[in-house]
């Protein structure tokens, strides 16, 4: 049996064993096409569609994949994904086996779209989505702690054991980033349950303006400013619009927590290029441009760390 339909075997139990669906004629299908670059949509997990043969009713399940354990906390991510959904900031969660890694939601399909940078344009979206992560912000401490900058040393340290494919200056960034966190840390704030990913395809859009978060594997306790600058690194190219929105969601602008802000989400694109490198290297999965990926982050990253406002940043935090 190929892996495809093992998985698929294996959604459609689980599926049956949810009450009211025990009797239940299901077909369980792929939800979405799988790319991973420039976004990282789809490549944590099998995401599948099941949906029930009589009525036509629907449930999105996602499948973690192994290759994803180095890097996400499953029970972790599991957790605050149902905090999300009791919240109400998350599409409703079913079902959470962390021991086959499948977690079971509403099917936000028709009436909802991906987050996409056209959608940003509008104001009241942006900050329903700043006020959905700040609501998920107020909750109890989650299981899992972690820095960006304390990750980027680690991912860092594991790609050179894994002899992943790194840029020559990959030594270099991390350098530049060092400086910061030393900057940073006397006076980050105290850390608080955060979603932890800007990808604006980590957000579900409805035709009437709601919005949904999703995708919480990155999900753990850390400066909430850090929440804040990877979402405004990944939804606004200019800073004037990152700083507006900032103004808005923080109630005013402060220079030295927005530095802090735009520095956490520069050591978030220097994270997620160590880890798309990190799977390039050692995932069996060679259908996924997971390189390709990792190259945009660097990238972006090295751009940021060669502007002069990183330096003047680094003396005002």
């Amino acid at each position: 049996m190929s892996r495809f339909d093992e998985e698929q075997t294996l959604v459609q139990a689980s599926i049956r064993s949810l009450p009211g669906w025990q009797e239940r004629a299901v077909v369980a299908e792929p939800a979405l096409p799988v790319l991973a670059s420039p976004s990282w949509r789809g490549v944590d997990g099998s995401p599948w569609r099941v949906s029930d043969t009589a009525s036509g009713e629907t449930l999105f399940v996602k499948l973690m994949d192994p290759d994803a354990v180095f890097y996400i906390d499953v029970a972790c991510a599991f957790e605050a994904a149902q905090r999300a959904s009791d919240l109400g900031i998350g599409p409703r969660v079913l079902k959470a086996d962390i021991a086959s890694g499948m977690l079971v939601m509403e099917d936000l399909d028709k009436g909802w779209r991906v987050g996409t940078l056209d959608r940003l344009l509008d104001t009241a979206i942006v900050d329903k989505i700043l006020a959905a992560r700040q609501r998920f912000q107020d909750g109890p401490p989650l299981p899992r702690t972690a820095s960006v900058f304390d990750e980027i040393e680690r991912f860092h340290a594991d790609a050179i054991a894994a002899c992943a494919v790194l840029p020559s200056d990959a030594g270099w960034l991390l350098a530049e980033l060092q400086l910061a966190a030393e900057a940073m840390r006397p006076v980050a704030a105290k850390a608080v349950p955060i979603h932890g990913d800007g990808n604006i395809s980590n957000v579900l859009i409805s035709d009437a303006g709601e919005v949904r978060l999703v995708d919480w594997d990155r999900a753990a306790n850390a400066d909430p400013l850090e929440d804040l600058g990877s979402f405004l690194v990944e939804a606004f190219d200019e800073m004037p619009e990152a700083r507006d929105a900032f103004s808005r969601m923080t109630g005013g602008f402060d220079e030295r927590a927005f530095n802090r802000a735009w520095l956490y989400g520069i050591a978030d694109d220097l994270r997620w290029g160590l880890i798309g490198a990190l799977v390039a290297a050692k995932s069996s999965r060679d259908t996924h441009e997971f390189y390709k990926f990792a190259s945009w982050r660097f990238l972006r990253c090295r751009m940021a760390l060669r502007e002069p406002r990183f330096g003047q940043a680094l003396r005002r935090v």
